[in-house]
């Protein structure tokens, strides 16, 4: 809940800074954040309901999570947790990428 609280909180800061109203936001969520997307959802929607801010909508992009090989340099996606290289086949991968959270965009409505 207290996740929804902020994206909420940073809504209406961007809100102070626009005319118009906001409709929808969208947020980054990266596979190892620790965020649940459906549990966010329905955390937002119910904070939004019935709030000076309903009816915003809420977009989610997932990011899948990404390891960068210590040996060739290649980035890749993880599967199945397998943190080997899919070039050479290195397991001496380091977490590059998955663990975000940010604020992507809000969408204004012209007054």
């Amino acid at each position: 809940m207290s996740i929804a609280e902020s994206v909420l909180d940073a809504v209406r800061a961007e809100s102070a800074r626009h005319a118009g109203r906001i409709t929808r936001v969208g947020l980054v969520i990266g596979e190892l954040s620790g965020v649940e997307p459906d549990s966010l959802r329905f955390c937002f929607d119910a904070l939004v309901s019935g709030s000076d801010l309903d009816p915003l909508a809420l977009d989610l992009e997932l990011i899948p999570r990404r390891n960068t090989c210590s040996d060739c340099g290649n980035t890749f996606t993880v599967v199945d947790y397998n943190i080997a290289c899919n070039i050479c086949g290195s397991c001496r991968t380091v977490n590059s990428g998955g663990d975000e959270m940010r604020l992507a965009y809000v969408e204004v409505e012209d007054p």
